[in-house]
């Protein structure tokens, strides 16, 4: 429920304040990271797009907190979360990785244009990348580009760090979510017809088995929706162990 208040009051506040400071700042930032990108108008487009649109970056920068600790980011794409944090005054260190080559090396240029440190970039399969005892786990749209068996081994593997202490922040599209799911499954087509996504099967999680899942793994789950303004079917989860949720007074 606190999870829910917090999402909640973050979209709130972002609907009604459009011309406050705050939603200004997030403007030019988002503006500041996209010109860091040297790779054609579109991109840059779509880069300051989502920084605004997507209510995912928000969320984070107020889940994770802002001095020390590190992130580790899974799928991590361009590495737009890490700039976000970084551009928020986040002192993290930061390490994303991801399969598409030029994605993480269009990410590092950027960081290194806007002389953001200790972020780091890896070509490598999400699955293989070592969690490296991080204060903080994030698979943000992710589990659905993974046939059952790779997502129930992932599972294991993010609750087995939130076992260890991580947070543990997960975001994917859900089946099961009516009209919703139905754009969320021609956005993924789309990403793919564009060479965006390279192909594979479409496979999004049920948001009850994937909560059930880590249920079984021994953690306790915060579930909310986090589509904002935009039409998709993403939820929220934010997973820690349940012997830290059961010592809470």
């Amino acid at each position: 429920m606190e999870l829910s208040r917090k999402v909640l009051m973050i979209l709130m506040d972002d609907s009604l304040k459009e011309n406050s400071l705050a939603q200004q700042n997030r403007k030019v930032i988002a503006m500041k990271i996209a010109k860091a990108f040297e790779t054609g108008r579109w991109l840059r487009g779509y880069i300051q797009g989502k920084l605004l649109a997507d209510p995912v970056f928000h969320v984070a920068c107020e889940s994770i907190p802002k001095q020390g600790g590190s992130v580790t980011d899974l799928g991590c794409g361009l590495g737009l979360l890490g700039l976000w944090l970084k551009a928020h005054g986040h002192r993290v260190t930061y390490r994303g990785c991801d399969l598409g080559g030029w994605k993480i090396q269009a990410g590092h240029l950027a960081a290194l244009r806007l002389g953001y440190e200790g972020v780091t970039f890896h070509e490598c399969d999400m699955m293989q990348f070592s969690l490296g005892n991080a204060d903080v786990v994030c698979a943000f749209d992710i589990l659905h580009y993974l046939p059952d068996e790779a997502q129930e081994r992932l599972v294991c593997r993010l609750a087995e760090a939130a076992r260890g202490g991580s947070l543990v922040l997960v975001r994917n599209g859900m089946r099961g979510c009516g009209w919703r799911s139905l754009v969320t499954l021609m956005e993924e087509w789309w990403t793919r017809c564009s060479g965006w996504i390279g192909g594979g099967r479409i496979n999004f999680p049920e948001r009850e088995s994937l909560v059930a899942a880590f249920d079984r793994e021994g953690c306790s789950v915060e579930v909310c929706p986090l589509w904002g303004r935009t039409p998709f079917s993403s939820y929220l989860l934010r997973v820690v162990s349940r012997s830290d949720t059961q010592e809470q007074p």
